[in-house]
């Protein structure tokens, strides 16, 4: 009887783990074909009519586009201004992605930005800075976002430090001019006798 009921377990295991694999199959399927539909309209710029199908792949919540969906939708909410569902998109993204990861990055630079659109510059630095330290492909552009949110918060050594750190990764750049007016600004002033 014990064998049985052990063979029993094994079965209704079976069942129950061939039941979730199918149902997230399913939903990855639906939610590409949305998806797919959702990044035709962001990429033609029409941001409005792809938060909507943006949402709709976030109810396939079991699916991978699910995190994908939470990114653009705060970058569509960004487009069109809509600050307060960006923001909340973006900390859904952050909290949606893993550690270290490129989404991840992604998800930060997005919340550091639209905070920074929100004149909320303090958390925007945090949320850059943690960016930063993710090697991957924003590392720059969290850093001027860094450097840019000091400097309004009128940081000058921080705003100095960033700028200077994204001119080691991006030399030639036209930020050098700003990096020139900024130490100009912090060095102290010359006594003359």
């Amino acid at each position: 009887r014990g064998v049985l009921l052990t063979d029993r377990r094994r079965f209704l295991f079976a069942l129950a783990f061939w039941g979730w694999q199918s149902l997230k199959e399913r939903q990855n399927v639906a939610a590409s074909h949305e998806c797919t539909r959702a990044l035709a309209l962001y990429q033609a710029d029409k941001y409005a009519d792809a938060i909507p199908a943006f949402e709709k792949v976030q109810t396939y919540r079991w699916s991978r586009y699910a995190v994908l969906a939470h990114l653009y939708l705060a970058n569509s909410y960004l487009a069109t201004n809509q600050l307060d569902e960006a923001l909340n998109a973006a900390e859904r993204s952050v909290v949606a992605t893993k550690p270290e990861s490129l989404y991840r990055q992604i998800a930060l630079v997005t919340l550091g930005e639209t905070e920074e659109q929100m004149k909320r510059c303090k958390p925007a630095i945090d949320h850059f800075t943690e960016a930063q330290k993710i090697p991957s492909a924003l590392e720059s552009r969290a850093t001027l976002g860094k450097a840019r949110c000091a400097e309004a918060l009128g940081d000058t050594q921080t705003a100095l430090q960033a700028y200077k750190d994204y001119l080691k990764d991006n030399p030639g750049s036209p930020l050098a001019v700003k990096v020139a007016a900024l130490e100009a600004k912090t060095a102290s002033p010359t006594t003359i006798k």
